[in-house]
């Protein structure tokens, strides 16, 4: 009989095992973009075209085309990395770009002082950068 820290070293294998099997598919694109395989869904990786088969009950056979998947998950944003409310940030945030959300919230109060639903010029941030040169007196 094995002795209980073989047992549990077993145990931990199979868990390790299956937590891998179960987890999901990423992929990754070159330009930073991700999507998640759905469960189910097939992979197919190729430089050439690639096709579907449909067999007719009456022996009839169709090959149709199948296009390069164009979903993304998640897609990243220009301001990502940034310090949330920053010059920097402030200059690269697109404003309602996402509808109302915090950061558009944190561009208003801390990026937008004057009010005029544009950063630049007149703001007390940017007026305090290396930028404000632009600014005439």
């Amino acid at each position: 009989m094995k002795n209980v820290s073989e047992m549990l070293i077993g145990l931990f294998v199979v868990f390790c095992w299956s937590a891998y099997a179960l987890s999901d598919t990423v992929i990754n694109y070159d330009d930073g973009s991700t999507y998640t395989v759905p469960a189910g869904e097939s992979v197919y990786v190729t430089g050439q075209k690639l096709f579907k088969k449909k067999q007719w009950t009456n022996g009839g056979v169709n090959f149709s085309v199948v296009y390069p998947n164009i979903a993304r998950d998640f897609v990243p944003s220009v301001t990502d990395g940034l310090q949330v409310g920053s010059h920097t940030w402030c200059k690269a945030y697109v404003p309602w770009s996402e509808g109302l959300t915090f950061d558009m919230i944190t561009w208003q109060r801390s990026c937008d002082t004057n009010n005029d639903n544009k950063y630049g010029c007149g703001d007390n941030k940017f007026d305090a950068s290396e930028d404000s040169g632009v600014c005439s007196e």
